[in-house]
Protein backbone atom coordinates (compact mmCIF):
# COMPACT_ATOMS: atom_id res chain seq x y z
CA UNK A 1 0.00 0.00 0.00
CA UNK A 2 1.20 3.42 -0.87
CA UNK A 3 -1.11 5.80 1.14
CA UNK A 4 -2.15 6.02 4.73
CA UNK A 5 -3.68 2.37 5.45
CA UNK A 6 -6.23 1.56 8.08
CA UNK A 7 -8.30 -1.60 7.87
CA UNK A 8 -12.18 -2.51 8.17
CA UNK A 9 -14.37 -5.48 8.88
CA UNK A 10 -14.95 -5.65 4.77
CA UNK A 11 -14.49 -3.36 1.86
CA UNK A 12 -17.54 -1.70 2.09
CA UNK A 13 -17.02 -0.91 5.61
CA UNK A 14 -14.28 1.09 4.31
CA UNK A 15 -16.17 2.81 1.60
CA UNK A 16 -18.69 4.03 4.35
CA UNK A 17 -16.29 5.15 5.87
CA UNK A 18 -14.28 7.20 3.38
CA UNK A 19 -17.45 8.65 2.29
CA UNK A 20 -18.39 10.14 5.98
CA UNK A 21 -14.68 11.31 6.29
CA UNK A 22 -15.94 13.06 3.07
CA UNK A 23 -18.94 14.61 4.70
CA UNK A 24 -21.38 12.70 3.03
CA UNK A 25 -24.16 12.50 3.94
CA UNK A 26 -28.78 12.86 4.20
CA UNK A 27 -29.93 14.13 0.62
CA UNK A 28 -26.38 13.91 -0.78
CA UNK A 29 -25.75 11.46 -4.35
CA UNK A 30 -22.66 9.51 -4.99
CA UNK A 31 -22.03 8.47 -8.38
CA UNK A 32 -21.21 5.11 -9.34
CA UNK A 33 -20.94 2.30 -12.03
CA UNK A 34 -24.18 -0.12 -12.96
CA UNK A 35 -22.67 -3.67 -13.26
CA UNK A 36 -21.59 -3.54 -9.76
CA UNK A 37 -21.84 -5.52 -6.57
CA UNK A 38 -24.31 -4.43 -3.97
CA UNK A 39 -21.85 -3.78 -1.45
CA UNK A 40 -21.25 -0.37 -3.38
CA UNK A 41 -24.49 0.99 -3.10
CA UNK A 42 -24.67 -0.27 0.38
CA UNK A 43 -22.38 1.60 1.72
CA UNK A 44 -23.51 4.77 0.44
CA UNK A 45 -26.71 4.43 1.56
CA UNK A 46 -25.48 3.86 5.10
CA UNK A 47 -24.50 7.46 5.15
CA UNK A 48 -28.01 8.45 4.24
CA UNK A 49 -27.02 9.39 0.62
CA UNK A 50 -28.23 7.93 -2.79
CA UNK A 51 -26.44 5.91 -5.18
CA UNK A 52 -26.73 7.04 -8.68
CA UNK A 53 -26.17 4.58 -11.43
CA UNK A 54 -23.61 5.79 -14.73
CA UNK A 55 -23.39 3.57 -17.37
CA UNK A 56 -20.37 1.42 -18.39
CA UNK A 57 -18.34 2.16 -21.92
CA UNK A 58 -19.65 0.81 -24.98
CA UNK A 59 -17.09 -1.72 -25.81
CA UNK A 60 -15.84 -2.46 -21.89
CA UNK A 61 -16.99 -3.13 -18.22
CA UNK A 62 -15.86 0.25 -16.31
CA UNK A 63 -17.85 3.78 -16.21
CA UNK A 64 -18.52 5.48 -18.89
CA UNK A 65 -17.09 9.36 -18.32
CA UNK A 66 -19.88 10.69 -20.48
CA UNK A 67 -22.75 9.06 -18.93
CA UNK A 68 -21.07 10.13 -15.65
CA UNK A 69 -20.81 13.38 -16.44
CA UNK A 70 -24.77 13.67 -16.91
CA UNK A 71 -25.10 12.31 -13.99
CA UNK A 72 -23.26 15.60 -12.19
CA UNK A 73 -25.67 17.84 -9.91
CA UNK A 74 -25.54 20.18 -7.48
CA UNK A 75 -25.76 17.23 -4.86
CA UNK A 76 -22.98 15.55 -5.94
CA UNK A 77 -20.35 15.00 -3.33
CA UNK A 78 -18.25 12.00 -4.85
CA UNK A 79 -17.54 9.90 -7.46
CA UNK A 80 -16.51 5.81 -7.15
CA UNK A 81 -14.22 4.72 -10.11
CA UNK A 82 -14.10 0.41 -10.33
CA UNK A 83 -11.18 -1.21 -11.74
CA UNK A 84 -13.59 -3.73 -13.00
CA UNK A 85 -11.84 -7.68 -12.69
CA UNK A 86 -8.54 -5.81 -12.63
CA UNK A 87 -9.34 -3.50 -16.03
CA UNK A 88 -8.49 -0.06 -15.15
CA UNK A 89 -10.80 2.31 -15.50
CA UNK A 90 -10.54 6.11 -17.35
CA UNK A 91 -8.90 7.36 -14.73
CA UNK A 92 -7.25 10.45 -16.79
CA UNK A 93 -10.69 11.57 -18.12
CA UNK A 94 -12.55 10.59 -15.03
CA UNK A 95 -10.05 12.94 -12.86
CA UNK A 96 -10.41 15.60 -15.09
CA UNK A 97 -13.90 15.41 -15.10
CA UNK A 98 -13.88 15.52 -11.04
CA UNK A 99 -11.86 18.53 -10.95
CA UNK A 100 -13.86 20.51 -12.79
CA UNK A 101 -16.64 20.30 -10.50
CA UNK A 102 -14.51 19.80 -7.38
CA UNK A 103 -15.88 16.64 -6.73
CA UNK A 104 -13.19 13.65 -5.15
CA UNK A 105 -12.57 10.20 -6.86
CA UNK A 106 -12.57 6.95 -4.90
CA UNK A 107 -11.39 4.03 -6.55
CA UNK A 108 -12.92 0.90 -5.94
CA UNK A 109 -10.21 -1.26 -5.94
CA UNK A 110 -11.84 -4.82 -4.81
CA UNK A 111 -10.69 -6.20 -8.02
CA UNK A 112 -6.91 -5.53 -8.40
CA UNK A 113 -3.76 -5.03 -6.23
CA UNK A 114 -1.19 -4.73 -8.71
CA UNK A 115 -2.52 -3.27 -11.72
CA UNK A 116 -1.21 0.35 -13.37
CA UNK A 117 -2.17 3.00 -15.54
CA UNK A 118 0.65 4.65 -17.14
CA UNK A 119 3.32 5.10 -14.53
CA UNK A 120 1.06 5.18 -11.43
CA UNK A 121 -0.44 2.19 -9.70
CA UNK A 122 -4.09 1.52 -9.04
CA UNK A 123 -5.38 3.47 -5.99
CA UNK A 124 -3.37 6.50 -6.28
CA UNK A 125 -5.51 8.63 -8.27
CA UNK A 126 -8.41 9.12 -6.32
CA UNK A 127 -8.29 10.71 -2.58
CA UNK A 128 -8.89 7.55 -1.69
CA UNK A 129 -9.18 3.67 -2.50
CA UNK A 130 -10.22 0.79 -1.02
CA UNK A 131 -10.21 -2.92 -0.96
CA UNK A 132 -11.77 -6.13 -0.79
CA UNK A 133 -10.17 -9.54 0.73
CA UNK A 134 -13.10 -12.02 0.53
CA UNK A 135 -13.47 -14.73 -1.89
CA UNK A 136 -12.90 -14.14 -5.25
CA UNK A 137 -10.51 -11.11 -4.71
CA UNK A 138 -6.69 -10.88 -5.69
CA UNK A 139 -5.98 -11.83 -2.22
CA UNK A 140 -7.90 -13.83 0.22
CA UNK A 141 -8.24 -13.82 3.66
CA UNK A 142 -11.89 -14.39 4.05
CA UNK A 143 -13.52 -11.79 5.17
CA UNK A 144 -11.87 -8.02 5.64
CA UNK A 145 -11.13 -4.69 3.54
CA UNK A 146 -9.20 -1.82 3.86
CA UNK A 147 -8.53 1.90 2.56
CA UNK A 148 -5.37 3.27 0.83
CA UNK A 149 -5.56 7.30 1.82
CA UNK A 150 -3.74 8.73 -0.79
CA UNK A 151 -5.11 12.96 1.12
CA UNK A 152 -3.54 13.96 3.69
CA UNK A 153 -6.08 15.98 5.56
CA UNK A 154 -8.91 12.86 4.76
CA UNK A 155 -6.17 10.66 6.93
CA UNK A 156 -6.51 12.42 9.77
CA UNK A 157 -10.20 12.47 10.04
CA UNK A 158 -10.50 8.76 9.23
CA UNK A 159 -7.64 8.21 11.52
CA UNK A 160 -9.25 9.51 14.48
CA UNK A 161 -12.61 8.45 13.06
CA UNK A 162 -11.46 4.86 13.19
CA UNK A 163 -10.83 4.53 17.16
CA UNK A 164 -14.39 3.65 17.39
CA UNK A 165 -14.63 1.15 15.14
CA UNK A 166 -14.33 -2.43 17.52
CA UNK A 167 -13.23 -6.23 16.74
CA UNK A 168 -15.73 -8.33 15.72
CA UNK A 169 -16.90 -10.53 18.79
CA UNK A 170 -14.67 -14.08 19.82
CA UNK A 171 -17.70 -16.28 18.11
CA UNK A 172 -17.67 -14.26 15.14
CA UNK A 173 -13.77 -14.62 15.20
CA UNK A 174 -13.98 -18.18 15.51
CA UNK A 175 -16.07 -18.40 12.93
CA UNK A 176 -14.26 -16.43 10.38
CA UNK A 177 -11.43 -18.78 11.47
CA UNK A 178 -13.31 -22.34 10.58
CA UNK A 179 -14.51 -20.52 7.09
CA UNK A 180 -11.20 -19.94 6.13
CA UNK A 181 -9.62 -22.71 6.66
CA UNK A 182 -12.58 -25.14 5.67
CA UNK A 183 -12.79 -23.47 2.33
CA UNK A 184 -9.71 -23.38 1.70
CA UNK A 185 -9.29 -27.08 2.28
CA UNK A 186 -12.31 -27.98 -0.38
CA UNK A 187 -11.97 -24.90 -3.08
CA UNK A 188 -10.60 -26.42 -6.55
CA UNK A 189 -11.46 -24.99 -10.00
CA UNK A 190 -13.24 -28.35 -10.48
CA UNK A 191 -15.02 -28.00 -6.92
CA UNK A 192 -16.36 -24.43 -8.13
CA UNK A 193 -19.84 -25.53 -8.50
CA UNK A 194 -20.83 -27.79 -5.18
CA UNK A 195 -18.64 -25.11 -3.35
CA UNK A 196 -20.57 -22.40 -4.43
CA UNK A 197 -23.65 -23.89 -3.81
CA UNK A 198 -22.82 -25.10 -0.06
CA UNK A 199 -21.64 -21.70 0.52
CA UNK A 200 -24.91 -20.18 -0.44
CA UNK A 201 -26.68 -22.45 1.54
CA UNK A 202 -24.48 -22.04 4.70
CA UNK A 203 -25.48 -18.47 4.23
CA UNK A 204 -29.10 -18.80 4.09
CA UNK A 205 -28.51 -20.53 7.32
CA UNK A 206 -26.51 -18.32 8.64
CA UNK A 207 -23.25 -20.71 9.42
CA UNK A 208 -20.95 -18.74 7.35
CA UNK A 209 -20.55 -14.73 6.54
CA UNK A 210 -22.34 -14.31 3.31
CA UNK A 211 -21.41 -11.98 0.67
CA UNK A 212 -24.33 -9.65 1.03
CA UNK A 213 -26.40 -8.14 3.51
CA UNK A 214 -30.52 -7.46 3.59
CA UNK A 215 -30.44 -3.70 2.84
CA UNK A 216 -33.33 -1.70 4.20
CA UNK A 217 -33.75 2.24 3.58
CA UNK A 218 -32.45 4.27 7.13
CA UNK A 219 -30.43 0.76 8.46
CA UNK A 220 -26.96 0.27 8.39
CA UNK A 221 -25.77 -3.09 9.28
CA UNK A 222 -23.71 -3.87 12.36
CA UNK A 223 -20.39 -4.95 9.85
CA UNK A 224 -20.29 -1.02 9.58
CA UNK A 225 -19.18 -0.25 13.07
CA UNK A 226 -16.02 -3.15 12.55
CA UNK A 227 -12.40 -3.59 12.09
CA UNK A 228 -10.92 -6.38 10.52
CA UNK A 229 -10.34 -9.40 12.69
CA UNK A 230 -7.02 -10.16 14.39
CA UNK A 231 -6.25 -13.42 12.43
CA UNK A 232 -7.53 -12.06 9.10
CA UNK A 233 -4.98 -9.09 9.46
CA UNK A 234 -2.35 -11.72 10.84
CA UNK A 235 -2.86 -13.30 7.24
CA UNK A 236 -3.07 -10.07 5.10
CA UNK A 237 0.52 -9.31 6.06
CA UNK A 238 1.47 -12.51 5.48
CA UNK A 239 -0.02 -12.98 2.01
CA UNK A 240 0.88 -9.17 1.12
CA UNK A 241 4.56 -10.62 0.75
CA UNK A 242 3.28 -12.27 -2.44
CA UNK A 243 2.01 -10.31 -4.31
CA UNK A 244 4.48 -9.59 -7.44
CA UNK A 245 4.54 -13.39 -7.49
CA UNK A 246 1.07 -13.77 -7.16
CA UNK A 247 0.85 -11.44 -10.04
CA UNK A 248 3.21 -12.82 -12.37
CA UNK A 249 1.22 -16.22 -11.73
CA UNK A 250 -2.14 -14.16 -12.74
CA UNK A 251 -0.21 -12.47 -16.04
CA UNK A 252 0.80 -16.35 -17.01
CA UNK A 253 -2.38 -17.96 -16.36
CA UNK A 254 -4.03 -15.47 -18.36
CA UNK A 255 -1.43 -15.37 -21.19
CA UNK A 256 -2.24 -19.61 -21.20
CA UNK A 257 -5.75 -18.58 -22.06
CA UNK A 258 -5.71 -16.34 -24.46
CA UNK A 259 -2.98 -18.53 -26.25
CA UNK A 260 -5.54 -21.65 -25.70
CA UNK A 261 -8.35 -19.90 -26.78
CA UNK A 262 -7.21 -18.38 -30.31
CA UNK A 263 -9.23 -17.52 -32.72
CA UNK A 264 -11.57 -15.66 -30.05
CA UNK A 265 -13.28 -12.41 -30.40
CA UNK A 266 -14.51 -12.10 -27.51
CA UNK A 267 -12.13 -9.96 -24.88
CA UNK A 268 -12.49 -6.61 -23.73
CA UNK A 269 -9.50 -4.40 -24.51
CA UNK A 270 -7.55 -3.04 -22.52
CA UNK A 271 -6.71 0.68 -22.26
CA UNK A 272 -3.60 2.00 -23.85
CA UNK A 273 -0.60 1.76 -21.18
CA UNK A 274 -2.07 -0.28 -18.95
CA UNK A 275 -0.47 -3.14 -17.52
CA UNK A 276 -3.25 -5.36 -16.14
CA UNK A 277 -3.74 -8.02 -13.44
CA UNK A 278 -6.74 -9.91 -13.75
CA UNK A 279 -8.79 -11.12 -10.84
CA UNK A 280 -10.94 -12.84 -13.34
CA UNK A 281 -10.69 -12.71 -17.15
CA UNK A 282 -14.23 -11.37 -18.44
CA UNK A 283 -15.35 -13.15 -21.52
CA UNK A 284 -18.18 -11.70 -23.82
CA UNK A 285 -20.84 -15.18 -24.59
CA UNK A 286 -23.77 -15.33 -26.87
CA UNK A 287 -25.70 -17.49 -24.74
CA UNK A 288 -24.66 -17.00 -21.23
CA UNK A 289 -27.25 -18.96 -19.37
CA UNK A 290 -26.62 -22.20 -21.40
CA UNK A 291 -22.63 -22.23 -21.07
CA UNK A 292 -23.20 -21.83 -17.30
CA UNK A 293 -25.22 -24.43 -17.49
CA UNK A 294 -23.44 -26.58 -19.45
CA UNK A 295 -20.38 -25.44 -17.27
CA UNK A 296 -21.87 -26.70 -13.93
CA UNK A 297 -22.11 -30.25 -16.00
CA UNK A 298 -18.77 -30.30 -17.04
CA UNK A 299 -17.14 -28.87 -13.66
CA UNK A 300 -15.81 -25.99 -15.45
CA UNK A 301 -15.34 -22.97 -13.07
CA UNK A 302 -17.06 -20.13 -14.62
CA UNK A 303 -19.01 -17.67 -13.07
CA UNK A 304 -21.59 -15.42 -13.76
CA UNK A 305 -21.54 -12.50 -12.01
CA UNK A 306 -22.66 -9.74 -12.21
CA UNK A 307 -25.90 -10.92 -13.15
CA UNK A 308 -28.12 -7.83 -12.32
CA UNK A 309 -26.84 -4.20 -12.92
CA UNK A 310 -26.28 -4.31 -9.37
CA UNK A 311 -25.82 -7.61 -8.44
CA UNK A 312 -27.49 -9.95 -7.16
CA UNK A 313 -30.81 -7.64 -7.10
CA UNK A 314 -33.34 -7.66 -9.14
CA UNK A 315 -36.55 -6.03 -10.14
CA UNK A 316 -38.16 -4.09 -7.38
CA UNK A 317 -34.82 -4.91 -5.27
CA UNK A 318 -32.95 -2.85 -8.01
CA UNK A 319 -35.46 0.21 -7.93
CA UNK A 320 -35.20 0.20 -3.96
CA UNK A 321 -31.94 0.85 -4.30
CA UNK A 322 -32.40 3.67 -6.95
CA UNK A 323 -31.13 1.75 -10.22
CA UNK A 324 -33.81 2.25 -12.17
CA UNK A 325 -33.93 -0.95 -15.39
CA UNK A 326 -33.45 0.02 -18.65
CA UNK A 327 -31.45 3.22 -17.09
CA UNK A 328 -27.50 1.83 -18.16
CA UNK A 329 -28.45 -0.34 -21.39
CA UNK A 330 -24.44 -1.17 -21.69
CA UNK A 331 -24.35 -2.45 -18.27
CA UNK A 332 -27.69 -4.59 -19.05
CA UNK A 333 -25.90 -6.14 -22.18
CA UNK A 334 -22.60 -6.95 -20.10
CA UNK A 335 -25.06 -8.87 -17.14
CA UNK A 336 -26.52 -10.99 -20.15
CA UNK A 337 -23.24 -11.82 -21.61
CA UNK A 338 -20.08 -11.94 -19.57
CA UNK A 339 -18.09 -14.75 -17.67
CA UNK A 340 -15.06 -15.37 -16.28
CA UNK A 341 -12.30 -17.35 -15.93
CA UNK A 342 -10.37 -17.73 -12.69
CA UNK A 343 -6.47 -16.78 -12.51
CA UNK A 344 -5.50 -17.10 -9.14
CA UNK A 345 -2.67 -20.02 -7.70
CA UNK A 346 -4.87 -23.15 -7.93
CA UNK A 347 -5.66 -22.80 -12.28
CA UNK A 348 -3.03 -25.61 -13.11
CA UNK A 349 -2.30 -25.93 -16.74
CA UNK A 350 -4.53 -28.76 -17.19
CA UNK A 351 -7.76 -26.89 -15.87
CA UNK A 352 -6.69 -24.01 -18.69
CA UNK A 353 -6.94 -26.66 -21.35
CA UNK A 354 -10.15 -28.01 -20.37
CA UNK A 355 -11.85 -24.60 -19.77
CA UNK A 356 -10.59 -23.36 -23.47
CA UNK A 357 -11.81 -26.62 -25.09
CA UNK A 358 -14.99 -26.05 -23.66
CA UNK A 359 -15.39 -22.37 -24.22
CA UNK A 360 -14.50 -22.55 -28.17
CA UNK A 361 -17.24 -25.84 -28.05
CA UNK A 362 -19.69 -23.32 -26.62
CA UNK A 363 -18.90 -19.55 -26.42
CA UNK A 364 -19.41 -18.77 -29.91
Amino acid sequence: MRGYELTYYRGRVGLHAILEALGVGDGDEVITQAYTCVAVPEAILATGARPVFADVEARGLNIDVASMRARITNATKAIIAQHTFGLPAAMDEIMASAAEHGLPVIEDCCHTLSGRLGDRALGEFGVASFYSYEWGKPLVVGVGGSVQVNDGELAIVMRAAHARYHRPSMLRQLKLGVQYVGFGAVYHPRLYWPVRSAFRRLSRLGAVEGNYNTIAPGEMDDDFRLDMAPMQRVLLAVKRRAIDSDAARRRTIVARYLEALQPYDGLFPEPSGADVVYARLPLQVSDKSGLLRAARKAGIELAAWYTTPVHPFSDGELRDIGYQPGSCLQAEKRCASVVSLPTHARVTDRFVDRACAFLKRGAG
